[in-house]
């Protein structure tokens, strides 16, 4: 990577940050936090970084740290990546785990327990998760209905939305593609139980 100017080393830092702690990441808000007069300024600034590979723009034109930078200065947890998700028909997780990732302690809270898996489908694509995401989740066995779940169907896990309606459960995708449908549970029969919720997804290719 070359090196950067002290302007460019405040912008990275400031990006660093947004991303840190999930917040919204636009030239604008950029502009503001970094007092510059002009949103010009700041793109210019964007553009020499990219150049230089301290960051990029995702599939969803997203700006994003390269995957080489430490982030040292930021408080951060080691969360494994476990597994795969799906975001379609349940298959199961496999409990291995693959690598740690960091994450801001921003967004991984006190000693609550997280993981990741990766998006296996488009079932949840309205709801940011693509393909081959990764997924943070917290454990938990308790959800409110119109959260986003993990769900464990006999033995088989699926990421949905959690709705109980007539004392049936409902796991809801939110799709683009018609052929998913929501998942009806009946107590009786289904071996069903809440795993994790969702916190938020990460483009995959930022770990390739």
């Amino acid at each position: 990577m070359e090196k950067l100017s002290n302007k460019e080393q405040l912008v990275l830092q400031k990006v660093k940050e947004f991303i840190a702690g999930g917040e919204k990441l636009t030239v604008r808000a950029l502009q503001s936090a970094l007092g510059y007069a002009s949103p010009r300024s700041i793109s210019v600034m964007l553009e020499q970084l990219t150049n230089k590979w301290w960051i990029y723009r995702d599939s969803r034109d997203q700006i994003q740290i390269s995957p080489s930078l430490q982030t040292d200065s930021i408080a951060v947890r080691s969360i494994p990546l476990i597994g795969a998700i799906a975001c379609g028909m349940p298959i199961f997780a496999e409990e291995n785990i693959e690598t740690e990732i960091p994450v801001s302690t921003k967004i991984a809270t006190g000693n609550k327990k997280y993981f990741f898996l990766r998006a296996d489908g488009d079932s949840m694509d309205k709801k940011w998760v693509e393909n081959g995401d990764l997924v943070l989740i917290e454990q938990t066995n308790i959800a409110q209905n119109g959260q986003i779940v993990v769900a464990l169907i006999n033995d088989e896990a699926t990421l949905k939305e959690f709705q109980v309606r007539d004392q049936s459960v409902f796991l809801i995708p939110h799709s683009t593609n018609p052929r998913h449908k929501p998942i009806i549970l009946d107590g009786e029969t289904d071996s069903f139980s809440i795993q994790w919720i969702f916190i938020r997804s990460f483009p995959g290719s930022l770990f390739a």
